[in-house]
């Protein structure tokens, strides 16, 4: 009984060593391929990269500006506020009417602000119907901005605090002075958020002329991505 067991598992072994043998190599991973980028400069000066792709039905739309806190002139904070108060009213709705409009199509839109840039992101499902409201949403809010006095003195007064809370932090003590350190006088050792004093001091006219002055066509970047094709994105 033993020998017949012995003989069973040397043929078992030898069996598989016999499949391990002819058993095919694996397929070689296929080469990821670097995607078609798109690019066009518009009538108005902006420059557009689009990248086509029908993998989910969304497109993502980032609108770029030279418009971050080394433009701030002087007015420390200036660029931040702006680009905060851009979703906060436009085109003649208010901040919870563009969310309204937002969630009724399953968009999200979004602001920021650095150093170098200010930008602000859209996405949003690629059925026609669906875009074109956040588009126009997305449109306003870069073009058409309502800086509404309330909304200008609450988001200042909220910027305000929020310094006053970032200043308790000494790892936000620490990368001002490493700034400062490392830039002098250049506007890049300036925080972007500025000051609580710097914030305080700014004016609704000053936000207004800032986003007159860079928040214009020939100053930005657009870079779409997404289930659209040429004709759409030019659109």
């Amino acid at each position: 009984m033993r020998r017949a067991a012995a003989l069973l598992a040397g043929a078992l072994a030898l069996a598989l060593g016999a499949c391990a043998a002819v058993r095919p190599p694996p397929a070689p991973t296929p080469a990821a391929q670097a995607p078609r980028i798109q690019h066009w400069t518009t009538p108005n000066g902006a420059r557009v990269y689009f990248v086509e792709t029908h993998e989910l039905p969304m497109v993502d739309v980032r609108v770029v500006f030279a418009a971050g806190s080394a433009r701030d002139g002087g007015k420390p904070g200036l660029a931040a506020l702006t680009a905060a108060l851009l979703d906060q009213g436009a085109g003649g709705r208010s901040a919870d009417a563009i969310a309204e409009a937002l969630e009724g199509v399953g968009a999200v839109l979004g602001t920021e602000s650095a150093r170098d840039m200010a930008a602000v992101t859209l996405r949003t499902l690629s059925e026609p119907r669906l875009a074109e409201v956040a588009y126009g949403v997305l449109a306003d809010v870069v073009a058409r901005p309502d800086f509404r006095p309330a909304d200008f003195a609450r988001e200042r007064a909220r910027m305000e605090v929020a310094l006053r809370v970032a200043l308790q932090r000494p790892g936000e003590l620490a990368a001002r002075a490493f700034y400062r350190a490392v830039y002098g006088d250049h506007p890049y050792a300036s925080p972007p958020g500025g000051t609580p004093e710097s914030v305080r001091a700014l004016t609704r006219a000053d936000v207004v002329a800032f986003h007159r002055r860079w928040y214009v066509a020939r100053n930005a970047v657009v870079a779409i991505v997404g289930d659209l094709d040429r004709a759409g994105a030019e659109r």
